[in-house]
């Protein structure tokens, strides 16, 4: 998160002053949180793995399961922590876009870290150097705050105007059906079956044909437009994270967004954030937990260890391959 002034400053959030953490506390319960989900991801998951591969091979799967049922219970509580590290990033990321000096570095900063980190992250999860199968959450990050750079360009003034006006009116048809695209195409509704997708998919079309018309009735065309090219920018993002099977994918892009047009309320905007969550999969409930630190944070930096933090995600992804390696569970493929 960059805590710094921003060159258009918006509206002090209303929690600012209030509570006893600052952001640099909030950012090491995540990170915590996140390392404890990844020491069971990594490193618990793969011991699980190989021993009841074994045990299946030697048909002892049942006394194998009924002797470990402590260590199935602690992975699965150490993957409920981790449930806390996400949102909070989410949370802190908009933090710093609506604090930072140049939105172009921050977005600059993630890629680079979300390309240093691929090679880590993919060591870690599928024990190859390159595997294009899934991607690191600095891409979804990245893809979010993008929707958020999207979100303040037409939020302000006269910039939907200054588009023509054949571009606004595609937004209008964008914005329709974008939304159906990414709901045919994410995995969430992979195993409702092709009938229920496509209902979904028409159930999406009604909902924002019957927001972007009262939004019309409401407030006139220009403001349907502009909700047409909101709608547009977030159904891009979120596909675009799906196509690249990031981690949270198109979710992650959602709670990014979500949490920003919360942004002024710091318990709702994480509330709101961990529901988009939840339904993506009921194992994010956990999440909910995040609500703690965060009601407790005051708006302020604390501690200057931004790139302490960045760097801290790939280098503890190397140390636990490396753990799984020395262990000799390295070619356990957790994908």
């Amino acid at each position: 998160m960059d805590n710094t002034a921003n060159n258009t400053p918006e509206a002090a959030p209303l929690y600012a002053g209030q509570g006893c953490l600052s952001g640099s506390t909030v950012k090491i319960i995540a990170v915590a949180a996140m390392f404890i989900d990844h020491a069971a991801a990594v490193v618990i998951a793969r011991y699980l793995i190989d021993g009841i591969q074994t045990a299946i091979a030697s048909g002892t799967a049942g006394a194998w399961e009924r002797e470990h049922l402590a260590v199935y219970s602690v992975y699965h509580l150490m993957r409920d922590i981790g449930r806390l590290g996400f949102p909070i990033f989410c949370f802190l990321l908009v933090e710093g876009f609506q604090r930072t000096r140049n939105v172009r570095k921050y977005a600059l900063r993630l890629f680079m870290f979300a390309l240093i980190s691929e090679l880590p992250f993919n060591l870690a999860i599928c024990g190859q150097i390159f595997n294009s199968s899934h991607q690191n959450v600095y891409f979804t990050l990245l893809l979010g705050l993008l929707a958020l750079c999207s979100f303040r360009f037409l939020e302000s003034p006269g910039n939907m105007q200054k588009l023509p006006a054949p571009l606004r009116m595609v937004f209008l048809v964008t914005g329709v059906l974008l939304p159906a695209v990414f709901l045919r195409i994410t995995d969430m509704t992979a195993a409702m079956g092709q009938e229920k997708r496509f209902i979904a998919c028409v159930l999406a079309v009604g909902v924002v044909l019957t927001a972007l018309f009262s939004c019309g009735i409401r407030h006139g065309l220009r403001q349907a437009e502009t909700l047409g090219a909101h709608l547009t920018a977030l159904a891009l993002c979120m596909t675009a994270a799906d196509l690249m099977c990031t981690d949270y994918a198109g979710m992650g892009v959602l709670t990014v967004w979500v949490m920003y047009l919360f942004r002024r309320y710091k318990t709702l905007a994480m509330a709101a954030g961990c529901a988009v969550l939840s339904l993506m999969t009921l194992t994010e409930l956990p999440a909910f937990f995040a609500l703690i630190p965060i009601a407790l944070y005051n708006g302020r930096r604390g501690l200057k260890m931004k790139y302490i933090f960045y760097v801290f995600y790939p280098v503890h992804l190397l140390l636990l391959y490396v753990v799984a390696v020395l262990t000799g569970l390295g070619n356990v493929a957790l994908l």
